[in-house]
């Protein structure tokens, strides 16, 4: 399991962004892009309940980008 990154519920903040490794830049975009086709949300929006997630799991952000890309994989197959 990956090192989690520290979530907040705070809308996107790009300087929190570009904190995260490349690498966790990478999977939060990933899975901010799948909710805002999903959900029809706007960048912030999907930010933010990505953000959302991750706190009430009690995870990082890369984490639960990682878990929500995965799960979209096996559903779309």
């Amino acid at each position: 399991m990956r090192p989690s990154t520290p979530a907040t519920s705070a809308p996107f903040d790009a300087t929190r962004h570009a904190r995260l490794s490349l690498e966790d830049q990478k999977l939060v975009d990933g899975a901010r892009d799948i909710l805002m086709r999903q959900r029809a949300l706007n960048e912030e929006e999907a930010y933010t309940l990505l953000s959302e997630m991750a706190d009430k799991r009690r995870t990082g952000m890369a984490d639960i980008s990682l878990q929500l890309i995965n799960i979209t994989k096996r559903l779309t197959v």
